[in-house]
């Protein structure tokens, strides 16, 4: 007999999986509807164009991808940012920013064989349209609102526009840029430093890619890498991260924060800050997003923008929750009215569930 089986990179969630899955989405969208944030859900299937509208350098391979029967190009969604800015500049386009958008959804990616990745997640966020960098803060309070719901957690931020600044001054080529970021990314000092000799850049410049990677650590690395700027616009990007982390200190929310200011990955799509939440025993982040003011522009209509995700399949393990109790009750057949009668007032408790027996009487089992 030929075995059932999943497609690659799918699987089910079932029993107490989903109500803790489903206990740990309530709590995340109790705390975005708390901060204002109001409900979109949009459909599972975009046309393809919309997202080969939102990045240049589109990983079509990562995509599920069909045809319509007038022969278009459709995909499941890969992420839920692309279609809220969709929505965002059609359905609100008369409307006046800013706007607070929350979501949970499931977004799909195709994995590459034993990569050990789900093809299907579930993702719960937020997206603050319509208001400038000065309100970063904002939805970083809302991620450690988050975060805090986690033992031994961690939010790491960066900002994408120190290595930009570096490379704009620089005057370094598109390709140039990439291939930087990638080594810096992948922390590969050897080819980094190969690569930075073949652009015959001066000493400062190299020192400070160089050190790049390893900018990273408590706040105080802020502090650090004035040291290796060599030109007042990365300072400014560091005043304005270092005001951003002050505020974040003012309300109480600095524990659990540090700063990577070698975080350049996705360059075509931030434009500002970008963090990520990791939580003890997970092997991935769990939280991630950023600033990303061009997306709406390449949609009809000009607004910056912030938000982040929470990725809650990874998470199902690391939530406490208080199940509700649960009751099996027994009852012979001739008893059944009398059985749900008391089932009824027993459901108050917990659930209960109607099992007939050979005995006489109804009897009531917790179930552990």
């Amino acid at each position: 007999m030929q075995q059932i089986q999943l497609p690659q990179g799918m699987k089910d969630t079932i029993l107490q999986e989903c109500e803790k899955k489903k206990y740990l989405q309530n709590t995340l969208e109790q705390i975005f509807e708390s901060f204002g944030y109001e409900e979109i859900i949009t459909p599972t299937i975009e046309y393809y164009e919309t997202y080969e509208n939102a990045f240049k350098n589109i990983q079509t391979t990562d995509m599920y991808k069909f045809f319509d029967e007038n022969g278009r190009i459709l995909t499941l969604r890969t992420d839920m940012t692309v279609p809220i800015a969709r929505v965002c500049a059609s359905k609100f386009k008369d409307s006046k920013p800013p706007f607070r958008y929350r979501y949970t959804s499931n977004v799909f990616k195709v994995r590459q064989k034993f990569a050990g990745k789900r093809s299907e997640v579930t993702d719960c966020g937020i997206e603050l349209i319509g208001l400038d960098s000065k309100s970063d803060v904002q939805v970083l309070c809302c991620a450690l609102e988050v975060m805090k719901n986690f033992k031994n957690y961690t939010l790491e931020i960066g900002n994408v526009q120190f290595f930009q600044a570096a490379c704009k001054v620089v005057r370094l080529s598109t390709e140039e840029i990439n291939t930087l970021a990638d080594l810096i990314d992948k922390k590969s000092m050897v080819d980094l430093k190969i690569y930075l000799d073949s652009l015959y850049l001066s000493e400062k410049i190299v020192d400070f890619f160089m050190h790049l990677p390893f900018l990273c650590g408590d706040v105080n690395v802020l502090d650090e890498a004035y040291a290796y700027c060599f030109d007042e616009s990365l300072k400014e990007v560091l005043d304005s991260m270092k005001e951003c982390i002050q505020s974040l200190n003012e309300l109480g929310c600095l524990e659990n924060v540090t700063i990577d200011l070698g975080k350049v990955a996705h360059l075509d799509y931030y434009t500002g800050i970008i963090f990520e939440g990791y939580v003890s025993g997970v092997g991935t982040s769990i939280l991630s997003g950023g600033r990303y003011d061009c997306l709406l522009k390449k949609f009809g209509r000009d607004l910056p923008a912030c938000g982040f995700s929470v990725k809650l399949d990874p998470l199902i393990d690391h939530v406490d929750v208080q199940l509700k109790k649960k009751f099996i009750l027994y009852y012979p057949e001739s008893k059944q009215t009398e059985a749900m009668k008391q089932a009824n007032k027993l459901r108050k408790e917990g659930s209960v569930i109607l099992e007939p027996s050979l005995n006489e009487t109804i009897y009531v089992k917790e179930v552990e």
